[in-house]
Parts: structure tokens; sequence; C-alpha cells
């Protein structure tokens, strides 16, 4: 029970649990946006000030570290054979990226993709409800976000809905007409119908 309340507590102050990168290459394995964030500034020498990122993607750049290091966490959790021990890594990296979106504005360029990070951390913890919720968030912020269509789209075909997966394609279409990856998913979709 004290872990527990200590666990609880700790997570509760914003203290991250995620891992932090700690070298070169942890930070290849991770999105180009994340060299000029806080705490791993001194691992990649970006010379460009934060503050010219922030104006990039936004005010929420400033805390985007953390969704790194979530990403950080899934990585490693990748590598890990036992699931309590995996689902502990992603459940760490769930609590970075909350970080980030509580403090991001709903314009924050990157936070359809950090809700698509969610959701396929979510998905990992076999808690799917709640990634299908961050995936429709994602598209609700960016409704040209095909990659959170997509993600959507194959939930549906996997649960045997077809029709909802393919109306989902159709709706990105709409916004992404030239997508090549929207349309060649349609298209398979079209084939299992038959």
């Amino acid at each position: 029970m004290k872990r527990l309340l200590l666990f609880l507590g700790i997570f509760s102050c914003g203290v991250a649990l995620a891992d932090r990168v700690e070298n070169a290459m942890e930070l290849a394995r991770l999105p180009a946006y994340c060299r000029g964030t806080q705490q791993i500034r001194s691992i990649s020498h970006d010379p460009v000030p934060i503050e010219t990122y922030m104006k990039r993607y936004g005010q929420a750049y400033y805390h985007l570290h953390h969704y790194c290091w979530a990403l950080n966490s899934e990585n490693k959790a990748n590598t890990i054979l036992d699931k309590q021990q995996r689902n502990s890594k992603l459940f760490y990296a769930l609590g970075d990226i909350d970080y980030v979106i509580d403090r991001s504005q709903p314009n924050f360029l990157l936070l359809p993709e950090i809700y698509a990070g969610k959701a396929r951390i979510l998905f990992k913890l076999d808690r799917a409800p709640e990634a299908v919720g961050a995936l429709y968030k994602a598209v609700q912020l960016k409704p040209d976000y095909w990659p959170a269509s997509v993600r959507l789209s194959d939930y549906y075909k996997k649960q045997g809905d077809i029709k909802n997966a393919r109306t989902i394609l159709e709706k990105a279409l709409e916004k992404t007409p030239k997508s090549k990856a929207l349309m060649k998913r349609i298209a398979e979709l079209d084939a299992v119908k038959k």
C-alpha cells in the first residue's frame, strides 16, 4: 500500500517516469523534432534556439521532450519480453504523453501526432476504446492527418466493420484527395468485401 501511495504521489506531481533520452543511438530512433527539445539538446547539440521551434510548432514545444521520452520508453518496451515490465514502460510513457497534452493548446502543430502516438500505446496495452478515442481526437484536430484515419480504419476492419472502416477512409480522402495510402486502403477494403 505504501508503494502505491508513493507512486501515486510521484505520478500526480508531474514527475517524468518515462525513459529519458540518454544517448545519440536512442535519439536516432526518434522523430527529428525531438532534437531541439529541452533535455535532449545536450545530446543533439542543436544550435537552433528553442524559441525558434516554439514559433514554428507552438508554445507546447517547450514541453515536447516529455513526448520524446515517451517514445523512447515505447521503443524500449518493444524489446522487453516480460509483459508486466513492458506494460509498465508503456504506462509510464502514457503519463508523459498526457503531460504534453495537458500543456498544449488545440492549435499545437504536433498534437494530432501525439494523440496518434497515445493511441498506438493504448492499443499495445489492450485499451482499444481509449485508443479509438485518441485517434478520433487526432482527426478532429487535423482532419487531413490521414495516418490517424488509416489506424482507425484498420481497427474497424479488424473488428469486421468494413463499412465503418471504408467511411473513415472516404472522409479522410475528401481532406487529402491525392493520398495514395488512402486510395490503396480503400481498394484493399473493396477486395475484402468481394
